[in-house]
């Protein structure tokens, strides 16, 4: 087997791109910390990406809850929102996460924001 100078067979294989996928269409790649909300704003200087969804009842927060690559796995934070971000991951019971607090999730998580908007992680 020839080894090309410019590969590294001791380098670790890249981590799986993950996606989000909103249950109103969109399709987000993982690649930076996303916000969401119905209106969401982010920081000054900080690089996020911001996804909006729909809130007829507004049961969903102008900016809900971030989720971000941990490792392997997704971080998952509600950012103080008003009705609550609710965790399933797969075979474990769903978990309300308390404001300000956030909790790791796995590919075929879902992430239940309210009125309707659901987010799956997908590899």
């Amino acid at each position: 087997m020839t080894v090309s100078p410019w590969s590294r067979p001791d380098a670790e294989p890249a981590p799986p791109e993950l996606r989000l996928a909103f249950s109103h269409g969109p399709v987000v790649t993982l690649e930076r910390p996303v916000l969401v909300g119905r209106a969401p704003e982010g920081q000054q200087g900080v690089d996020s990406q911001l996804v909006a969804v729909p809130s007829p009842k507004q049961d969903i927060s102008r900016t809900h809850c971030e989720i971000r690559v941990d490792g392997e796995d997704v971080l998952v934070t509600d950012l103080r929102s008003t009705n609550g971000t609710i965790v399933s991951r797969p075979g474990q019971v769903p978990h309300r996460l308390h404001p300000g607090e956030g909790t790791s999730a796995s590919v075929g998580s879902r992430i239940d924001l309210g009125d309707g908007i659901v987010i799956v992680v997908e590899s």
